[in-house]
C-alpha cells in the first residue's frame, strides 16, 4: 500500500476516535533477530489502533566484531583469520552469559570466516537467528556478561581490535557506517520512514532492487539500498507481531 495513502487512513482513525469514538488502542512490541548475517537486531515498535506510531532500529555486535582483538604476537589463547581485506586476530574462548563459546577458522585464505560454538550451538550466528535465542543475547550484553577467556577458563584481558564496537555494542551509538545517506544510519532512516504510519501490511517477496538501486514495491520506492533491507522488515514484523496493549 502506499505509504502516504496508509498515513492519511491513520489519521482518520486517529480522529475519528477522539471525536467520542471508541478510545483508542495502544500498544508495544520488541522484536529480535540476525540481520546481515552477524548482527543481533532489535526493533521495537509502538502503534495507535494498529497503526505504528514510534519505532526504534538498533543492532548488537555478535563476536563477529568484538572477538577482535589486538596483540603483539599469536598465542594459543588466539586464532588468525585471513580475508580479501587481510588478517585478523580473535579471542579463541569468549564468554557470554553462562556460556563458554570457542573459535573456529573457517575455510581456506584469502576467505576465510570465523565460527563461535558452545554446548549445544554449532553456530552463534545462526543460533541467534532464533527470537529467544537472540533476546537471551541481548540481555547478556546489556547486563555486560561477556568478554574474553583463556584456554583454562580465567578471564583474560585482550584489547579489543574492532573499531566499532570498542566504541559501543550498539550500532546505533558506536559510529558504525554513519556517514552518508546511503550509509547504515542513512539506511535505517529509510526502513523507518516506511515502516512508520503503516500497518505493516508488507509481503517481503514483492520487494525488489530497482534500476536505481532502491527497494521497491510497485509504486512503493524506498530510499534503502542496503543489501538485508528484508532482514529488518523481518524483525519488526515480528515485533508487530509481539505487541501487548499499555496499561
Amino acid at each position: 500500500m502506499n505509504k502516504r495513502l496508509v498515513a492519511l487512513s491513520a489519521l482518520s482513525v486517529i480522529a475519528l476516535a477522539s471525536c467520542g469514538g471508541a478510545a483508542d488502542v495502544v500498544e508495544t512490541g520488541v522484536g529480535y533477530g540476525l540481520v546481515h548475517g552477524h548482527y543481533v537486531g532489535i526493533v521495537e515498535i509502538t502503534t495507535t489502533n494498529d497503526v505504528v506510531t514510534e519505532i526504534d532500529i538498533d543492532e548488537y555486535f555478535l563476536p563477529y566484531n568484538w572477538g577482535k582483538v589486538t596483540v603483539t604476537e599469536v598465542t594459543e589463547d588466539t586464532v588468525q583469520v585471513t580475508t580479501s581485506r587481510g588478517v585478523s586476530t580473535y579471542a579463541e574462548f569468549v564468554k557470554i552469559g553462562d556460556k563458554t563459546f570457542t573459535a573456529t577458522v573457517v575455510g581456506d585464505a584469502p576467505a576465510q570466516s570465523i565460527k563461535y560454538s558452545s554446548t549445544g550451538i554449532a553456530d552463534l550466528d545462526a543460533w541467534v537467528a532464533v527470537e529467544a535465542n537472540a533476546k537471551w543475547y541481548v540481555e547478556q550484553i546489556e547486563a555486560n556478561l561477556y568478554g574474553y577467556l583463556f584456554e583454562n577458563g580465567q578471564a583474560a584481558t585482550f584489547t579489543k581490535g574492532d573499531a566499532s564496537s570498542t566504541t559501543s555494542m550498539r550500532k546505533s551509538t558506536s559510529g558504525y557506517w554513519a556517514t552518508g545517506a546511503l550509509g547504515w544510519v542513512g539506511n535505517i532512516a529509510e526502513v523507518k520512514e516506511l515502516l512508520l504510519n503503516s500497518e505493516m501490511d508488507f509481503v517481503l517477496e514483492n520487494f525488489v532492487k530497482n534500476g536505481e538501486g532502491y527497494w521497491a514495491n510497485g509504486d512503493v520506492v524506498t530510499g534503502v539500498t542496503m543489501t538485508d533491507f528484508k532482514d529488518y522488515v523481518s524483525v519488526a514484523l515480528r515485533a508487530y507481531a509481539n505487541r501487548a496493549e499499555i496499561e
